[in-house]
């Protein structure tokens, strides 16, 4: 599934003019990109048992494991309220279920003759264990909820034995009468976003059978993960990798791919000496377009004839260029890399990085900026399946282990979507920070019709502090409502950061 194929199938809630423009990136993206690749076969049995090869990227994050394997970065977690009426044992079963259903989640990664390999086990037993915060001396419920989140936290920084497994597991939180905490954590090498979606969804369909002594009402799965691992392996060989090779070596010749942000002002050194290794200790800033600024920020992108992401990529390069005065810069985003349709429901680790390369130069508007983000996107978006492993390796890059490569700052624009229900059982998504950072600067935003752009922007620790990534945020606000105001303005007559400041 590609890009343009999540987005497509959320769609419902956009007018007709937007969904048209989405068809036709995605028509422009076909054509400006290699050719489709082939089906994924099966080559696993019913149960997926045994030794296969890791994918291209999961063997990325497993060298970076066994290089520093205390860091609980590479932990990914979704926590959820649940209110109502919960079946403990049915909300057990379910989970259960579903490490049956995907053999990703079975997956340890032991050494055999020197090398890793991806060993899916039969079975693994998983336990929801139970912290009950209601047998607390009575608080108020806001510091019950408080102990709830903090339980939930020290879950979060448990380090995974990648060689051992299990590399999942879930813990509930009993807050009172009809009101839990549920969370997931996963190591990262066998998750992504869409698996955590896909296991979300299972996870309320299998609730409600277990709690009716039902049978799973759900297909068993085509295709497992280890399917994908070998299918990949031979896909990303020969004339395929040369053909992306090609292409990624010549969209980002001529772009320096260090970005050292400033602590202030153009021409500012990073506020603390970069250390030599990546702690990836990060903190974060709320932050929220408000709904009217994002109303005529989708208003300015419909006129234009981009997508919000590429509206709000604009913006980050503005702001970018505002605080280096860097006019070519490179900035990341997640790609779901599920290229075939038959991967849409695999749960494992697809998400890569995609880099989007944008020339500044020549002082342009901000209409003619929009214009350059959406060619660099559409061109991008017709190679962003290529391994992140393999991109590194095609631009010849000297290993770095002070940042991540060819990416410091970070795009993720997703559909703001965090309830669902089964039956009695309200379930909504809990914002639940882990205080990591891999990138130096990330903005975690999701599209929500009525809040407007919202989420948090995560950055670096190690060489930013809160205090100036919040004076980047008032910034980045007047750099918004300018340009919404009147598009024709050049990237000089943006804001600076003293002026926003003033302002303020």
């Amino acid at each position: 599934m590609t890009g343009f194929d999540q987005v497509r199938d959320r769609l419902s809630a956009l007018t007709p003019e937007q969904r048209a423009l989405f068809e036709a990136l995605r028509r422009k993206q076909q054509a400006a990109g290699p050719p489709a690749p082939p089906p994924v076969p099966r080559v696993t049995g019913p149960t997926s048992a045994g030794d296969w090869p890791l994918s291209i990227d999961q063997e990325r994050l497993w060298r970076l494991h066994r290089d520093n394997p205390s860091l609980v970065s590479w932990n990914v977690d979704a926590a959820s309220r649940l209110r109502g009426e919960l079946d403990v044992p049915a909300l057990e079963a379910a989970l259960r279920e579903i490490v049956r259903r995907h053999a990703a989640l079975r997956a340890s990664f032991p050494l055999v003759d020197g090398r890793p390999v991806q060993r899916v086990a039969a079975r693994i037993s998983l336990v929801l264990p139970l912290i009950d915060v209601s047998a607390l001396p009575p608080l108020p419920n806001e510091l019950r909820e408080g102990e709830g989140l903090r339980a939930l936290f020290d879950r979060t920084r448990a380090v995974f034995d990648l060689e051992r497994g299990p590399l999942v597991r879930a813990t509930l939180v009993r807050l009172g009468p009809g009101d839990h905490l549920c969370l997931l954590t996963l190591h990262h090498t066998v998750t992504d976003w869409i698996t955590f979606q896909v296991v979300m969804h299972e996870m309320m369909v299998l609730y409600e059978a277990a709690r009716a002594g039902l049978a799973s009402p759900l297909p068993e799965p085509e295709l497992q993960f280890p399917d994908y691992a070998v299918w990949e392996r031979r896909w990303w060989s020969g004339e395929i990798l040369a053909e992306y090779t090609e292409f990624w070596r010549r969209e980002l010749a001529g772009f320096p791919l260090v970005l050292d942000l400033p602590g202030g002002l153009p021409g500012d050194r990073p506020r603390r000496p970069r250390p030599a290794v990546q702690s990836q200790r990060g903190g974060m800033v709320p932050f929220s377009t408000g709904p009217e600024a994002a109303h005529r920020l989708r208003a300015l992108a419909r006129r234009e004839g981009v997508t919000p992401f590429m509206a709000l990529l604009a913006l980050v390069d503005a702001l970018l260029f505002r605080l280096t005065g860097r006019d070519k810069l490179v900035v990341g985003s997640n790609s779901a890399n599920r290229p075939r349709p038959e991967l849409e429901a695999v749960a494992g680790l697809f998400l890569t990085q995609v880099p989007f390369a944008v020339d500044l130069a020549g002082d342009p508007t901000f209409h003619e900026l929009l214009a350059r983000v959406k060619k660099a996107s559409v061109l991008a978006y017709g190679h962003q399946n290529m391994p992140f492993d393999k991109l590194v390796e095609a631009l010849e890059i000297e290993p770095d282990a002070s940042r991540f490569p060819v990416v410091q700052v970070l795009l993720l624009v997703l559909e703001g979507q965090s309830h669902a229900s089964a039956g009695s059982l309200d379930s909504a998504a809990v914002p639940l920070y882990d205080g990591n950072s891999r990138w130096d600067l990330l903005f975690g935003l999701y599209n929500y019709e009525d809040l407007g752009f919202s989420g948090a922007i995560e950055f670096n620790a190690d060489v930013l502090d809160q205090a100036t990534v919040e004076r980047w945020l008032v910034l980045f606000r007047r750099i918004l409502e300018r340009v919404t105001a009147d598009p024709d303005l050049r990237l000089s007559e943006l804001p600076a950061l003293a002026d926003a400041e003033a302002a303020a």
